[in-house]
């Protein structure tokens, strides 16, 4: 009997050990989960050549607190058994958002899809992974498998199988890890790549000597504007699969050409988890491109910004003129199946002017942009955190100053938005002004915003500190007095209390009386914890905080929680 029992365990730590980083879920019953093609109400796809794309690497295991909602409690995906029952195809493609080495989604299904000759319709593909088993039937020339089950982080490298008939097409992906992955969208200031802080003698010596090498468990997938050569841009057109060829690179192969928050997020986060959780950046930067650039074709049309041409091209006003949605339909959209930890975004720089009210309206779009990316993901943690970046000061011909304090009002239009406030990482207002390329619209403070961005992701995922305490207040109300001489802003993110960097409180300006430009508050004053009161001479239309480009450099604005994290800007107006 005892030699019975010790074989029964023998046998159990094999398992265990065969497994590695597997993690089963809890059974119940459900129907197979499939990930919905996204509903852009695209006409045509634009299709690009099969290539496979590679890279790799891997080392130990897990450990950090999750998530600050509660997981959602939806059904456990079960083995497609019709599926199963159907014939295994002989050739199909994969997309390439698949490679060695790449990192999926902990904690998240995990969707595989690619596409098949019409002749395979009605046929299985399989694809298995970590212990996890899934298949799917081709319809109508596409197929979409979601695993049975979610599996926790995991530094060693497995190999993601997808296959149909034996002797038939299969794929093998190695070394693929699980961790966290996430989107860095924006324009030039997302693009500005880690060569560049590598070549400027004012970067810090800290940033300046940042760690690159293969053995970080850090990977790299870029899609620039500049991949989109021979697509037709600006209509409703998608690519279905990823256009860039550079596919999943290692921090040696891709971080000097990445975006340099990117990589610098990316890092800290992996080495304040003690190495233990990979990070994979997803990047889509368009250089000079507004908002519209990137919003899906229908909620470009919800929102009604946008005008079409007889070849059916979409454009809207902008600083720049570039056609509206091509960033979604051919970076984001291949993507979208694949579930994300959150988005990381800076962006707003061309929609400064008054023009389709891109600058007063930034807040309300951005808003609707996330809300469909969310429910486009469909994945398990549908509320995903997003990340924005305060335009830092800019000192150029352009007032980006009413984009950003519209900027500052979207954690309260959009649930788990997060402001990572800039004002005072930024100083020098003489850079550059003489290159045309490094100007003082893209400060070289990457690094600087990188740390502070990682203290928020952390203190959000509850791994370390507080959101209180590090993302910096932000106006959530205003209420005005009955005569309209004075009004109180209420704040959160204060910490133990609102302070002032310097001797007074400054920043807050007003519109008042038959004045149409913003002038000083008669008064600024902390009244409470998270309260501030501003009185005025005449009645009050408009209240701002940062509200003109010479006014948002740190000596100008001193409103900040105790732990000396500046408010981020904002503005509220009187409405009758």
């Amino acid at each position: 009997m005892k030699k019975i029992l010790s074989l029964i365990i023998l046998a159990v730590m094999l398992c265990a050990f065969i497994a590695g980083c597997t993690e089963q879920p809890a059974t119940t019953t459900a129907e197979t989960a499939t990930a919905p093609d996204t509903t852009v109400p695209a006409t045509d796809t634009e299709t690009v050549p099969e290539t496979e794309t590679e890279t790799e690497e891997v080392t130990t295991e897990v450990t950090t607190e999750e998530e600050t909602e509660p997981e959602e409690t939806l059904p456990v995906v079960t083995e497609n058994e019709e599926a199963m029952k159907a014939e295994p195809a002989e050739t199909f493609t994969v997309s390439r958002a698949f490679a060695n080495g790449m990192i999926l989604q902990r904690n998240e299904y995990i969707r595989i899809w690619g596409w098949a000759d019409d002749s395979q319709n009605g046929k299985r593909v399989e694809a298995e992974f970590s212990g996890l088993h899934g298949a799917a039937v081709i319809e109508n020339g596409e197929w979409t498998i979601t695993l049975g089950g979610t599996l926790p982080e995991c530094t060693e490298g497995k190999t993601l199988r997808v296959y149909g008939a034996d002797g038939g097409k299969e794929y093998k992906y190695d070394d693929v890890l699980v961790g966290d992955v996430y989107w860095v969208i924006g324009q030039s200031n997302i693009w500005y790549p880690v060569s560049y802080i590598l070549e400027e003698p004012k970067a810090s010596e800290e940033a300046r000597n940042v760690e690159i090498n293969n053995d970080l468990q850090i990977r790299l997938n870029r899609t620039y504007a500049g991949d989109f050569g021979g697509i037709t841009i600006g209509t409703n057109k998608v690519s279905r699969d990823v256009v860039n060829r550079r596919g999943w690179q290692k921090p040696e192969e891709g971080a000097k050409d990445f975006s340099a928050l990117g990589y610098f997020t990316a890092l800290m986060l992996y080495n304040k988890m003690d190495r233990k959780v990979p990070i994979a950046m997803i990047e889509f930067d368009g250089n000079g491109c507004a908002l519209h650039a990137f919003l899906p074709n229908e909620v470009r049309d919800e929102l009604g910004i946008s005008t079409v041409n007889a070849s059916g091209v979409y454009t809207a006003p902008g600083v720049n003129g570039h056609v509206s949605s091509f960033m979604y339909n051919h970076g984001m959209y291949a993507f979208q199946k694949m579930p994300i930890k959150g988005i990381l975004w800076y962006q707003g720089e061309s929609d400064c002017q008054d023009t389709n009210n891109n600058n007063t309206a930034y807040a309300y779009r951005f808003t609707k942009l996330i809300e469909y990316l969310r429910n486009a993901h469909d994945q398990i943690h549908k509320n995903y955190p997003v990340y924005i970046v305060e335009l830092p000061p800019i000192y150029i011909a352009f007032d980006f100053a009413q984009v950003r304090m519209n900027m500052g009002g979207i954690p309260n239009m959009l649930e788990n938005a997060h402001i990572c406030p800039t004002s005072d990482l930024w100083k020098d207002k003489n850079y550059g002004l003489n290159e045309p390329v490094k100007n003082n619209l893209h400060p070289y403070n990457k690094y600087e915003i990188a740390q502070r961005m990682t203290t928020i992701i952390l203190a959000d995922m509850k791994v370390e500190g507080k959101t209180a305490e590090v993302e910096g207040p932000v106006a959530v109300s205003c209420e005005f007095s009955e005569d309209r001489m004075s009004a109180t802003i209420k704040f959160k993110n204060v910490a133990d209390g609102l302070k002032t960097s310097g001797s007074a409180a400054k920043g807050i300006k007003v519109i008042s009386g038959s004045r149409k430009t913003w002038t000083n508050a008669s008064s600024i004053e902390i009244i409470d914890k998270d309260t501030v009161k501003i009185t005025a001479k005449n009645t009050i239309n408009s209240i701002g905080y940062g509200s003109a480009y010479s006014d948002s450099f740190p000596e100008k604005l001193t409103i900040c929680s105790s732990t000396g994290i500046p408010a981020c800007a904002f503005r509220f107006d009187y409405v009758e």
